[in-house]
């Protein structure tokens, strides 16, 4: 697939959030998106918000879920439409 058409799928299947639309996702989720998407690994996403690298793991899980991604990429690319990246 090009990358034009990937875009192009990728645009239909996440939405565009209006101004001040905080998405489906937790403060929390939020922060671990935001800090994801900047390219840090889950330790140091874990180290930087002085949680567990469990607590990190449920969190990315419950992100892909409600963003319906299933890549971190797919994940970075939602965070920059949600103004988190």
């Amino acid at each position: 697939m090009s990358p034009m058409v990937a875009r192009l799928v990728l645009d239909a299947l996440i939405p565009t959030p209006q101004p001040g639309d905080e998405g489906p996702l937790s403060p929390r989720e939020r922060d671990v998106l935001r800090l994801l998407a900047r390219g840090h690994t889950y330790a140091a996403t874990a180290i930087a918000l002085g949680i567990g690298l469990g607590t990190v793991q449920g969190h990315v899980k419950s992100i892909y879920h409600k963003l319906q991604v299933a890549s971190k990429a797919e994940a970075a690319l939602a965070a920059a439409r949600l103004g988190l990246a």
